[in-house]
């Protein structure tokens, strides 16, 4: 009985080796090519940092008030996408756009809007929202569209 446990102990030993042996020898990465690699990676970086974004009109919101005064959001925008091919989409959609300013606005507090953590939390929600919209009209969307949202008019009254 002894003699087969060391017979299959011994089996067991020779398949684990020839497996180790096997995945270190046999088994190679694909080689990649360092310098097609990095070329390609500061191409991409270099046409992202020369892409514009796409200005908006000023839109005006009237924000949730629990007082007797209204309060309204009056903001003007320039949207940056991930890829120069996007902004076409931007500009045809940008009635979507508008909608999704008076609804974020809408649900958004005054008070909120008033500190810096609210106009960040404000800007996230807004591109969220919008780039789920067009994601519904072209479901053949890949990734988002926005990557950020500069407002360069940002007024709560």
């Amino acid at each position: 009985m002894q003699k087969i446990l060391i017979i299959l102990n011994l089996v067991v030993v020779l398949v684990a080796t020839g497996v180790v042996f096997y995945s270190h020898n046999v088994i190679k990465p694909i080689p990649t090519d360092q310098k097609a690699e990095s070329d390609d990676l500061k191409n991409q970086a270099l046409a992202q940092s020369q892409l514009q974004p796409v200005p908006l009109k000023k839109i005006v919101v009237n924000l949730h008030s629990l007082g007797t005064r209204l309060r309204f959001l009056d903001v003007e925008m320039n949207i940056l996408p991930f890829h120069e091919d996007q902004k076409d989409l931007i500009k045809a959609n940008e009635h979507i756009i508008r909608d999704c300013v008076v609804e974020v606005g809408s649900h958004s507090a005054p008070e909120e809007l008033d500190t810096v953590t609210g106009k960040i939390l404000f800007e996230k929600r807004l591109k969220d929202k919008v780039n789920a919209k067009l994601k519904q009209i072209d479901p053949k969307l890949e990734q988002p569209v926005i990557k950020q949202i500069f407002f360069s008019g940002f007024v709560v009254q």
